[in-house]
């Protein structure tokens, strides 16, 4: 049976057995002489049964130095030969490389445009499935030929995915809805052409040879592109495919008259250029006769150029002149829509893997938290914060596969979570602490770092009482110095106030978060990237503003930030921007992305057809290549067939919205096979709380409202006080014995303090001592140790006896106001009714019981922790 190669070698694949003897001094120093590492010449052999394109190329890349070590600039073309053994007549493509036998060899296979001249290659298509191709060192050399796209049996496994941007830049031109300019000419189907091409300088040489005629032109095709390092013309990248996002179909190469673009088409241009800055595109215009036959070919109606000096930024429109193609006169215009796709030089990405589209089958549905905790919300006199540390932990101790959270630029683009894209600023009075503690949140920013005059200079708009400032106009300085009047209170004495406030104020940085010792590394995150949509109404989200970065940039320093940080936590990528998916989906290969689409039953709806009908994005995401969808339940619950129609297109869903907080709703989006579900509150299961119904506001900390402010927060923590203060209870349980007391202590504190009072002076108050017996085990307040919030002392006496009190911590520099808010009624003393209640009520007055039973020899001491906030230790 005839082989493409012979077994020559076979290599052991078992170590060789030690020997026993001892080893000399001789021996020892031939030891630390480095030896040679093994190589083989190794052939290669892949089938292709696919059409390549004139210049594209089957290449390979893997883990050592012949391979490119995963490299996509240093893959090793193959060379192509006929198959000799295939009646398909498929390429079969092969190379001899020298590899390292001391190590397993992992490899994959990719399709290549290759430039010889620039020595530059683009990344076309390439093996993406998440385990390589391997060679092990025990392998010899008697293998089948591989087939490009099916390294595994299992089909499930393998998976070819389009390239990424490299160093070429993909421009995407948008056609929607048919948009042409017309005057008086009658309004017809028309078929557009995309054609790139570049401007060749004239050669002086040859001019007399060939001359100019009149009236036309040095414009070439791009196959020839003119190297901007150089003066020769190089051959360069210039691919251009098309998709009509109505039918959801894979890119491809456009026809030879063009696609048409009618009233319902949504064609999308996938353009990938070397040189952008030299590039300008040539759009023809066809027609077909009204009365033209089925094999009759359409007529040439107009042309236009859109020239690289139109595409200014990253994203805009651009007019196109047509011309008439018979009188070559101005005919009419055309409107083209164009995103610039830049790569990402700050972290450029390789071949050795990738979980674009990888999600492992036997995985069940996730449960992702909602902004940490789920909405802003209030639980009793407590209120649980949106997208902040606190939360994000909160949805860590509930098990939490991943969190969902919203990310976005501040102005010196520091990357902070934060949900909405303007903050409002109050202009008049301080709402009432009972308003404020119904029905909104306020953020008080300090008077230093923001003023009113700074807010209108930010570019402020008045609307109503209150003036709202895009986000990005705060520089990060700003927003972290920020206060919270209202918060949740700990629920241990883990921590100190500082450091649990510090969890709940808004505006953490990306960054700190993907820090491995804050947050669990098995919780991935599931990350919004705001960006603000412009509705169907023609305004802004939310009231928000036209946003004035630039896109590229933008996506970038949130891509490398997490690029370079996130190590091994999974990461998912969404938005609610069509533009935004599609530029983190071409700058990276390693995390997968989602399009988040709209609740369809909200009254308002984004202008983005891309975004706001179920099967335009359906068609998008299969198209160029995204994970899924992240779908409103509503869109599932409504629609069954939903999950069966992603399914074949191999497209997979989340669900988010206020339905999922329901368990049953939940069970049913399970079993309709969702990836995972973001809802809020995973920590309850009867989703206890309230959402709050205003939104947040803000103010600052002036002369004028400080006062006002004072009082709000010396309310707050005045609710603390009386609501969530520290109970803790000592019971000792034992059998009674002579001479031997029992004794029940209770201790009260004012749990937490604000920010601004320090915590390294405490102040002690006598109170009224409590006697108790000497029962030999020495009892005091030893068990209070390591508490901040809790002071003890004990004094033996001479007779035996200890007297024992606890008093809460008076704050350094205290004023009238403080010594208001916190009497001192936590001390420990002898109780009036001892007599007539045995056992008093632990949640009474000021007064701390003492009373004495028979006990035993052995004492069990219990404490009892009700605070949500500092607490007693045992």
């Amino acid at each position: 049976m005839h082989r493409w190669f012979f077994a020559n070698e076979r290599e052991e694949c078992e170590p060789k057995v030690q020997d026993d003897e001892p080893r000399t001094d001789q021996d020892a120093g031939e030891a630390t002489t480095p030896q040679a590492v093994p190589t083989t010449e190794w052939p290669f052999c892949v089938k292709f049964h696919r059409s390549l394109g004139a210049n594209e190329y089957v290449a390979i890349s893997g883990n050592c130095d012949s391979l490119g070590s995963w490299d996509p600039k240093k893959v090793f073309i193959l060379a192509k030969e006929v198959c000799p053994d295939c009646m398909c007549k498929c390429y079969q493509l092969e190379a001899t490389l020298e590899i390292p036998r001391n190590i397993d060899i992992h490899y994959r296979y990719c399709v290549v445009v290759y430039d010889p001249k620039a020595n530059e290659v683009y990344v076309r298509f390439w093996e993406s499935q998440l385990k390589p191709r391997v060679i092990r060192t025990c392998q010899n050399m008697l293998k089948r030929c591989d087939t490009f796209g099916k390294p595994h049996d299992d089909d499930e496994d393998n998976q070819v995915d389009r390239g990424w941007a490299t160093t070429e830049t993909i421009v995407h031109l948008k056609l929607f809805n048919a948009p042409f300019l017309w005057q008086r000419q009658k309004q017809r189907l028309l078929h557009v052409h995309v054609q790139p091409m570049f401007e060749v300088p004239e050669d002086t040489c040859s001019a007399a040879n060939r001359p100019i005629k009149v009236g036309s032109s040095d414009t070439r095709l791009s196959r020839h592109l003119e190297a901007p390092q150089g003066d020769n013309l190089d051959l360069g990248l210039a691919l251009i495919e098309v998709v009509n996002l109505r039918n959801p179909k894979a890119l491809a190469f456009q026809c030879e008259f063009g696609v048409p673009c009618g009233p319902e088409d949504l064609q999308l241009f996938h353009c990938s250029i070397a040189y952008p800055a030299e590039t300008l595109y040539r759009l023809d215009l066809f027609t077909y006769a009204h009365k033209a036959a089925s094999d009759e070919p359409p007529y040439h109606y107009g042309y236009g150029f859109l020239m690289p000096s139109q595409l200014l930024g990253t994203e805009g429109s651009a007019r196109v002149k047509v011309t008439c193609a018979s009188t070559h006169r101005p005919l009419m215009e055309m409107c083209v829509r164009y995103l610039i796709i830049r790569p990402l030089e700050s972290f450029p990405c390789d071949l050795s893997r990738s979980y674009e589209r990888y999600w492992r089958k036997s995985r069940q549905c996730m449960n992702i938290g909602h902004k940490g905790s789920g909405n802003t919300y209030r639980i009793g006199c407590d209120l649980v914060r949106e997208n902040t540390v606190y939360g994000f932990k909160q949805a860590a101790l509930a098990n939490a596969d991943m969190v969902e959270l919203d990310v976005q630029l501040t102005q010196d683009a520091q990357v902070v979570v934060y949900h909405d894209l303007v903050l409002r600023f109050l202009l008049q009075r301080l709402p009432c602490y009972e308003d404020l503690l119904e029905n909104q949140d306020l953020l008080v920013f300090a008077y230093e770092k923001l003023n009113k005059l700074m807010l209108l200079s930010m570019g402020g708009c008045k609307r109503n009482n209150l003036v709202a400032i895009p986000l990005e106009a705060f520089t990060y300085e700003q927003l972290k110095e920020v206060r919270v009047l209202r918060f949740a209170g700990s629920k241990g004495c883990d921590m100190s106030c500082d450091r649990m406030l510090a969890e709940q104020r808004p505006f953490p940085l990306l960054l700190e978060l993907l820090a491995e010792d804050l947050l669990p590394l098995g919780m991935g995150f599931f990350i919004e990237i705001k960006w603000p949509q412009m509705t169907s109404d023609r305004r802004w989200e939310s009231g928000s503003f036209k946003p004035t970065f630039d896109r590229n940039f933008y996506v970038d320093t949130i891509l490398e930030l997490v690029l370079k940080h996130a190590g091994q936590r999974r990461i998912v990528f969404c938005s609610f921007d069509a533009d935004i998916c599609a530029m983190v989906r071409y700058k990276q290969n390693l995390y997968p992305v989602t399009l988040l689409l709209e609740d369809p039953s909200a009254q308002v709806q984004y202008a983005d057809q891309r975004v706001n009908v179920l099967e335009t994005a359906v068609a998008m995401g299969h198209s160029l290549e995204f994970l899924g969808l992240t779908l409103h339940a509503n869109s599932l619950l409504n629609k069954f067939a939903t999950m069966a129609f992603l399914h074949l297109l191999n497209l997979e869903a989340f669900a988010y919205g206020s339905p999922t907080t329901s368990l049953e709703i939940r069970n049913r989006l399970r079993r309709h096979g969702v990836l995972g579900i973001i809802y809020d509150r995973l920590d309850q299961l009867d989703q206890v709380g309230e959402e709050l119904e205003a939104d947040t506001i803000c103010t600052i900390d002036s002369v004028t409202t400080r006062r006002v402010i004072r009082e709000t927060e010396l309310e707050e923590w005045r609710l603390k006080a009386a609501h969530v203060h520290v109970f803790a209870f000592a019971f000792a349980f034992a059998f009674a014995l002579p001479g031997k007391d029992l004794t029940f202590l209770r201790f009260r504190s004012y749990g937490h303090r604000p920010a601004a009072v320090k915590d390294d002076e405490t102040a002690f108050e006598t109170g009224y001592p409590g006697q108790l017996k000497d029962n030999g085990f020495g009892l005091g307040c030893d068990f209070l140790k390591g508490c901040e919030c809790v002071r003890s002392r004990t004094h033996k006496l001479d007779s035996g006896q200890r007297i024992v009190w606890a008093v809460p911590p008076a704050p350094k520099g205290v004023s009238s106001e403080w010594q208001d808010a916190y009497p001192a009624d936590g001390r420990i003393g002898p109780s009036a009714k001892l007599s007539a209640n045995p056992y008093p009520n632990p949640i009474q007055n000021g007064q701390c019981p003492i009373f004495h039973i028979g006990s035993s020899s052995i004492v069990i001491i219990i404490i009892i922790n009700t605070f949500h906030g500092h607490g007693l230790a045992t």
